[in-house]
């Protein structure tokens, strides 16, 4: 029953995008954004636990730790401006589609394939901003209202969809959208006043978090520009529908903010972590071609320990590029290679302190010294100064069992499987824990303090 929920949920998410591109020929517009009930904040709270444990568990996420900081950075500038006060997280799914979407209680999904479409920070905060306007301005909600007129008939249609669905899609489609061809056209001219209403509200955001705020219009222009001859275009346009009318006033209400420098370079570090064959130095001045050449060099190193030592180019990028961070971490990994403490490495956490991909690589580095025990406190530690643990829970828990420490790996596994709102299995773990604890009288206190917490969601 559980599976099937997930399921559920997953489908008002992503069912929605196949009908974006059912209709997408006929050119007519659409939210953008999967629609999903948000009746209220508990039910909100609930879909989006159910809509966690299915993305972690239905997809594959990126596991590269700098890729999910450099995306949860950008979304932290603009949410600062964002004044509803949810609990915004970002994930990155390792998916070639150009795509993003926005679920429930501030959930924001980017593939992998859309970071490395864009051609600058700008762009990818652009559609970051949009994802976050739909939310803000609850059309998730709103467009759903279309369709509930009585609980249970909804939630039968949609069942039938999703069951139908996986033999023939369009009957599928056709009983969730209840074959009227009226309530379509309804939905879609609703969703066009969405969609105008994220492109106002996104680019305000960009302005204010320090982006350019026609990056917007440019990027999903450029976008329609070079797949228009294509028999089919990218998820993102199938589901942001592009016309000239559109472009027009985002790009009327971007001339009237003011317009910031775009942060190019960094982009392009983390296009090479997700590519490392790539280079695109185009738009790069000569010093960022150096510098983005320099770091290629220096993920290839990672695989080949004895070439460590020739990236003194580090150094020459660091002087043109004092404050970008990743240079600097990459810098300081090599200083702390062969050493007994990753010295350079700690001193840049006492600058960001909050950064999950740092903290991964100084435990890597405690780890490669035989320093097990160290790498689990130092990041437990990050994990409790952390906004976003899910990622540092699955290695603690991993340490853990390395360390012959089956209850404390049960019991953090647990721990992340309440953050992804998968509470049957955390249940099932916590059980797991209590019956490998041996007189160990603070993990006991943890795992009751646990089962307490699960009680309350259940």
């Amino acid at each position: 029953m559980q599976k099937l929920f997930q399921l559920v949920i997953l489908s008002l998410v992503f069912l929605s995008s196949y009908v974006h591109a059912h209709t997408a020929t006929q050119n007519l517009p659409d939210l953008g954004s999967p629609g999903l009930v948000l009746y209220d904040r508990n039910m909100e709270l609930t879909l989006g636990r159910a809509f966690l444990t299915a993305l972690h568990t239905e997809y594959n996420m990126t596991n590269d730790p700098y890729v999910l900081a450099y995306i949860r950075r950008i979304g932290e500038n603009i949410i600062a401006h964002v004044p509803d006060g949810r609990n915004y997280r970002f994930f990155v799914i390792d998916r070639p589609e150009i795509n993003a979407f926005a679920g429930p209680d501030g959930i924001i999904g980017i593939n992998t394939g859309l970071i490395l479409a864009a051609a600058s920070e700008d762009e990818l905060a652009s559609v970051i901003a949009h994802e976050i306007a739909h939310i803000t301005q609850e059309h998730l909600s709103r467009r759903f209202e279309q369709f509930e007129q009585g609980n249970i008939t909804t939630l039968a249609s949609l069942l039938a969809a999703i069951l139908i669905g996986t033999q023939n899609p369009s009957a599928g489609i056709a009983t969730f959208i209840g074959g009227n061809s009226l309530a379509i056209q309804n939905q879609l001219r609703f969703s066009r006043i969405h969609e105008h209403e994220a492109d106002s509200i996104g680019i305000q955001l960009l302005s204010k978090a320090g982006y350019s705020p026609s990056a917007m219009s440019r990027f999903f222009d450029q976008l329609h520009r070079q797949h228009n001859h294509t028999n089919r275009p990218p998820e993102i346009l199938l589901t942001h529908p592009v016309t000239e009318r559109r472009t027009a006033l985002a790009m009327a209400r971007a001339e009237q903010l003011p317009v910031q420098p775009e942060q190019r370079l960094n982009l392009k570090l983390i296009q090479a972590r997700l590519n490392p064959g790539r280079i695109e130095t185009k738009g790069l001045s000569a010093a960022k071609q150096n510098s983005l050449i320099c770091y290629q060099a220096y993920l290839k190193a990672l695989n080949t320990p004895d070439s460590i030592d020739q990236l003194s180019c580090l150094d020459t990028a660091i002087a043109e590029h004092p404050n970008n961070r990743l240079l600097k971490i990459a810098a300081a990994d090599i200083k702390d290679r062969g050493q007994e403490t990753p010295e350079h490495l700690k001193a840049l956490a006492i600058i960001y302190p909050q950064d999950n991909a740092l903290a991964n690589t100084i435990a890597q580095h405690l780890i490669d010294n035989q320093k097990l025990d160290d790498a689990i406190v130092y990041l437990e530690g990050q994990r409790i100064q952390s906004n976003q643990s899910i990622e540092l829970l699955a290695t603690i828990s991993e340490l853990y069992m390395q360390n012959d420490k089956t209850a404390h790996a049960l019991y953090f596994q647990a721990v992340r499987e309440i953050e992804i709102g998968n509470i049957a299995r955390a249940k099932h773990l916590v059980k797991q824990a209590k019956n490998h604890t041996k007189n160990e009288t603070e993990l006991t206190k943890k795992i009751k303090d646990l089962e307490q917490k699960i009680a309350k969601i259940s």
